[in-house]
């Protein structure tokens, strides 16, 4: 029943549902424009846009689906030529070529990823060779291709999105779930009842996870049914060290990530999304047991959120590595806003184990914490 009661409060206040419909309003219209909408192919001079270029790329894929070898990327090379970066092309008004161009996800890859581009300046002339460790790792018959398109970075980085959107939902809904009480003075006459400290308490932290985790899970479903309705399932099957190259290119040898499948990887991934949003509530909860302004708790919980991440990327990774400045990185690491990132890359798993450790102990230490500061709450202090 206490359970029950504090959900109902939670799912009950109306900015958090106009936020929800605004949020999957915003990711219907980030599909649209990010992912769909820079979707294109060439078939024989002719452009060819969105759903249909979709299409056909899987069409080209499927023809080359299976162990990736040095053969078939010739094959492809043979078949439809380099890729031509989008500036460099001369398009019509209508964005078809001359007749006789063909670039398809399959010959983009192979150009971006295989090709000696790099050391040519951009040009390809030939596949990388041997001294190309990425390259020719990729090459190996290890991996299997398939249609890589959609489940890659373009999901990754419209989750992302989602998550941000998620996180901020979660902030203003666990904000006054403490402080609104104190706020209003109910706190002193439910502290008094039978059940008014820690079954109380309990119940409003579990309240507030439950409410977080299913919001994650569902902006994640409709994400996910949105791409495997446009995109279909092809590139869950493809090795994960072809869809995130960065699985490869940080070290060969760190584990097994860079050839499990795709969909494997991209699983481990949204459950660390879904852990990241657990943690950001675990924050607010404490930040709310200890404020009495609902709108102060919301501030200092969206800057626990925002700040790390913005030192980050404004400070740490422009400092010289040294120990102090890789701990910090590693502590910011462990964070929420990052916490999801460390699967799609060649981080050892030791690593990636800690962080979530670290996580972990916050999640739990901020919910006893803000429990034992709820329950020892007196008025007027």
């Amino acid at each position: 029943m206490l359970f029950r009661n504090e959900l109902y409060k939670i799912c009950s206040r109306k900015i958090l549902m106009i936020g929800a419909l605004l949020g999957f309003l915003f990711m219907a219209a980030y599909v649209q424009m990010s992912a769909l909408g820079t979707e294109f192919a060439f078939d024989n001079g002719t452009c060819l846009r969105r759903t249909e270029a979709i299409q056909y790329d899987r069409e080209i894929a499927r023809r080359y689906a299976g162990p990736l070898t040095r053969e078939k990327a010739e094959a492809v090379i043979e078949e439809f030529g380099w890729h031509i970066d989008d500036d460099d092309l001369d398009t019509a008004d209508t964005g078809d070529t001359a007749p006789g161009y063909f670039a398809n996800s399959t010959s983009r890859f192979v150009t971006t990823h295989l090709s000696n581009s790099r050391s040519q300046g951009g040009v390809p002339t030939a596949l990388a060779g041997t001294d190309d460790k990425y390259a020719a790792e990729m090459m190996s018959g290890e991996y299997v291709y398939g249609y890589i398109g959609g489940w890659d970075n373009t999901f990754s980085e419209t989750h992302m999105m989602v998550l941000w959107i998620v996180s901020a939902l979660v902030i203003i809904s666990c904000a006054p779930v403490f402080s609104e009480e104190y706020a209003g003075q109910a706190a002193d006459i439910l502290l008094t009842t039978q059940n008014g400290r820690t079954k109380t308490a309990a119940a409003k932290i579990l309240a507030a996870f439950a409410w977080a985790g299913g919001i994650y899970l569902l902006f994640t479903l409709l994400l996910t049914g949105a791409f495997l309705s446009i995109y279909g399932s092809d590139g869950l099957a493809v090795s994960a060290g072809l869809s995130f190259p960065d699985l490869i290119t940080g070290n060969l040898f760190w584990n097994g990530d860079p050839k499990r499948t795709t969909g494997a990887v991209l699983l481990v991934y949204l459950l660390a999304g879904l852990f990241s949003v657990l943690v950001t509530a675990a924050i607010t909860l404490y930040i709310s047991s200890v404020k009495k302004s609902s709108f102060t708790t919301m501030l200092w919980s969206a800057a626990a959120y925002l700040l790390p991440a913005a030192l980050y990327t404004v400070f740490l990774v422009e400092m010289r590595p040294g120990r102090i400045v890789m701990l910090l990185r590693m502590l910011f690491h462990c964070l929420p806003f990052f916490l999801p990132l460390h699967e799609l890359t060649s981080a050892p798993f030791a690593y990636r184990l800690g962080s979530y450790l670290i996580s972990g102990i916050i999640l739990v230490f901020a919910c006893l914490f803000g429990c034992r500061k709820y329950c020892r709450y007196q008025a007027g202090k």
